[in-house]
């Protein structure tokens, strides 16, 4: 899978459909936009096998394929989580306020869903791996592997995580995201003048580089990247 054949002109071919049905065959194209049913999940991670089921929905953006889909949990699983684990943000369980899951960080999408991507590779890069580690917590009360704090404290911290030279347009569209926070003007001078010792851009009242520590050392990693690139998105 990989190459987009024949896509309808707002949503998904019938030929990526198929591909899903035939290893998911109660996930079924309701429009040709929208993919939504019960997707039956075994999978492993560090050998340990889970098998479960998620009633899910699929559906794609209007720049699809150029944009990835957008997936919800919507047979309310995610909200018996929450009440098992009094877990009152939904975002600890990685839904946005729409409902959608966060599949990965900003910059992990273009890994996950490189150009000329389709729906199979979405679901299996994509869907199946959340599920797992939904499934994990609802188990657990935990993440089977690391995870990012939702939001731009976590696109910092994936900066202070990844060592790979970022490009020009990737820190752009993290730009964009880290705009859209309520407190845009600390996240601002934070990127401008990196200082541990101010106070952390989650409010709690500590020092930056000792609440949230991976995402201080991001923001020093995207102050020098932005600097390399001689970007002035923060400017």
């Amino acid at each position: 899978m990989g190459a987009v054949d024949a896509v309808h002109s707002n949503g998904f071919s019938d030929d990526e459909a198929a591909a899903v049905r035939s290893k998911y065959p109660r996930l079924i194209l309701v429009q040709s936009h929208l993919l939504e049913g019960t997707l039956e999940l075994h999978a492993s991670f560090n050998d340990h096998v889970i098998t479960d089921e998620f009633l899910i929905r699929i559906t794609a953006s209007a720049e699809y394929p150029g944009r990835m889909p957008t997936m919800r949990e919507i047979g309310e699983r995610t909200q018996s989580i929450a009440s098992k684990y009094r877990i009152t943000d939904f975002r600890k369980l990685h839904r946005s306020g729409d409902e959608a899951a966060c599949l990965c960080v900003k910059q992990m999408e273009r890994k996950k869903f490189p150009p000329g991507s389709d729906l199979f590779v979405f679901v299996e890069n994509l869907v199946v791996p959340y599920l797992y580690g939904l499934s994990y917590y609802d188990a657990t009360g935990r993440w089977p592997w690391g995870e990012y704090t939702h939001g731009a404290l976590g696109l910092l911290e994936f900066y202070g995580d990844d060592g790979i030279e970022q490009t020009r347009e990737g820190i752009e569209e993290v730009a964009l995201l880290i705009r859209r926070e309520t407190n845009w003007k600390e996240y601002h001078k934070q990127i401008r003048k990196p200082s541990g010792d101010r106070m952390c851009l989650c409010g709690s009242m500590r020092s930056f580089k000792t609440c949230h520590r991976r995402a201080w050392e991001g923001t020093l990693r995207l102050n020098s990247e932005l600097r390399r690139l001689r970007l002035r998105q923060f400017t």
